[in-house]
């Protein structure tokens, strides 16, 4: 294998990695689990700002992450 692909699938694969602790960490957040909503300091308002921002955010990192690791 060469090295461009090599460093391509190692960059996807932490790139879908990190989305995916990210989503993880929005429903943390969410259903304050580990009671980070208080730990965090973030408004009850607020909270479904966050979610969709976080998960957005995870969902367009799995994706360009899957798209690095499944290059041709």
């Amino acid at each position: 294998m060469n090295p461009k692909r090599t460093l391509s699938k190692t960059i996807g694969l932490t790139q879908t990695t990190i989305g995916g602790a990210i989503m993880l960490f929005a429903f943390f957040i969410f259903y304050n689990i580990f009671d980070l909503q208080t730990a965090l300091g973030f408004p009850i308002e607020a909270i479904g700002l966050y979610l969709w921002a976080f998960i957005i955010f995870g969902l367009l990192s799995v994706i360009s992450g899957l798209f690095l690791f499944y290059e041709p």
